[in-house]
């Protein structure tokens, strides 16, 4: 398929999750020390030419979680089925990555908007997300 001939845009974009963590001892909490994990998965509807992507990032002292950021993106992407087609491992296979590339780097940006915003004034001010390789992401970003 020729690449050119995909249209897509975002039809929605929404902070699905926030929890902060208001009991936790933040005077023994060292934010260089603070671990982050992000959580993302994808669902598709060929009725609505739509993939959705919902991401979840924890910020974490150890085992406590301090703060849960959700967001969550859907993009309609015309045609669909040229551009998704499903393998019998449940796994998606898609004719443009760097579209899925795209469309995941929306959602960390979006995230990391978020937890800005939600996080100023508090005790966790300043803390960021790092830039996330996507190769990384890409790894698992596509199964089921």
């Amino acid at each position: 398929m020729d690449r050119t001939n995909i249209k897509y845009r975002i039809t929605e974009l929404v902070e699905d999750a926030y929890k902060f963590n208001y009991d936790a001892d933040f005077s023994k909490i060292e934010n260089s020390l603070l671990q982050i994990q992000f959580e993302h998965s994808i669902n598709f509807s060929q009725e609505k030419e739509n993939l959705t992507f919902s991401m979840k990032i924890h910020i974490l002292n150890g085992s406590e979680e301090l703060v849960l950021q959700g967001v969550r993106a859907s993009f309609q992407v015309i045609p669909f089925n040229s551009f998704v087609n499903f393998t019998e491992k449940g796994s998606l296979n898609v004719s443009n990555q760097s579209l899925i590339d795209t469309f995941i780097s929306v959602c960390i940006g979006a995230a990391r908007g978020m937890l800005a915003k939600n996080l100023k004034g508090t005790q966790l001010d300043g803390v960021v997300l790092p830039l996330v390789p996507m190769n990384f992401i890409r790894e698992n970003a596509l199964r089921k």
